[in-house]
């Protein structure tokens, strides 16, 4: 009686571990548990004229992960610019807020952009955000309801569908600056033409010798305003020189150097005005007036390419 209880004992015993092997072949293997978001953010706005700093408050499951604020002087702020989420368990939702502000906006910033998902276990995911001009709200302007955001100069939801999201891969950043149309540089563009013309608010045209206002400056100083329209230069990044000079008076002004996002203009053109071209420095006002400058323009765009624009025009004799 013994013998055949102690040998069922083994039966059961090896029975149930066959069992318990069989169970654990059929149960697959745990797969990745973490994932990221990289959020990759591109802009139309350019660092300096219109975008002086920009904040960014990153957030996983209701938490604030970080909230820093990157500046023109600390060379933190350029575009494209990425920022990691880390590695965190699969379903946990991220989100991210940008807030730009330009010189004197204060405490208000002229464009915000917030975008949120959740992260996939065992991927790494590009969450793609793009400061638009369209977005850009005018001091006492409206903006989107909190549960929204501004896209494409319309309030929608913030929130993308993971599964939406396309794979991170580094490349990203070089290939958001040259994949994206630009309406003043088409893809195909022949030679840069910049065409020099006047005006505070918009585009006029010019012809050689045609007589300009001379303007007392805010700050001191006299200036004409100059606008330029062009065509086949990038619109954003590109640098904008005005330079000048009074052959009868063997005089050089100062030259002006600036960068300024293009506004799209007629017939393939874009268009940049407002230009403050200062004329005296060595020479007072009152030696220029009535007097012809060469007036010169340069953009420069940052794929190199070049143009060159010139006028002859005729200082006022009067100042406004």
């Amino acid at each position: 009686m013994t013998m055949r209880s102690s040998s069922l004992r083994r039966f059961l015993f090896a029975a149930l571990t066959l069992c318990l092997l069989a169970l654990a072949g059929c149960v697959a293997p745990a797969g990745p548990t973490t994932g990221t978001v990289v959020v990759g953010v591109t802009s139309e706005l350019r660092v300096g004229p219109d975008v002086e700093r920009l904040r960014v408050v990153m957030r996983a499951g209701g938490e604030v992960l970080s909230d820093v604020v990157l500046t023109q002087r600390s060379g933190q702020l350029f575009f494209p610019k990425e920022f990691s989420f880390g590695e965190l368990a699969g379903g946990t939702a991220v989100d991210v807020l940008l807030e730009a502000f330009g010189a004197g906006d204060g405490a208000r910033p002229r464009l915000t952009r917030a975008a949120s998902t959740t992260v996939i276990g065992g991927r790494a995911l590009l969450l793609r955000v793009r400061l638009e001009a369209e977005c850009v709200v005018a001091p006492g302007g409206e903006t989107c309801p909190a549960s929204q955001t501004c896209v494409a100069g319309g309030c929608s939801t913030p929130d993308v569908d993971p599964l939406r999201l396309e794979p991170y891969d580094r490349s990203w950043a070089a290939e958001a600056t040259t994949s994206e149309p630009d309406v003043c540089k088409p893809a195909g563009a022949g030679d840069p033409i910049v065409i020099v013309g006047e005006g505070q608010a918009d585009y006029f045209p010019l012809d050689d010798l045609d007589e300009v206002q001379v303007e007392a400056g805010p700050q001191g100083g006299y200036h004409i305003f100059v606008a330029i329209r062009l065509k086949n230069l990038r619109r954003s990044g590109s640098i904008t020189t005005v330079s000048g000079a009074v052959a009868e008076l063997d005089y050089t002004i100062d030259p002006l150097r600036t960068i300024f996002t293009f506004d799209q203009d007629e017939g393939g053109f874009c268009k940049l005005s407002g230009l403050r071209f200062r004329l005296d420095g060595e020479r007072r006002i009152e030696e220029l007036l009535g007097k012809v400058v060469d007036v010169e323009v340069t953009v420069t765009d940052s794929d190199g390419d070049v143009g060159t624009g010139t006028r002859k025009v005729t200082l006022s004799e009067t100042i406004l």
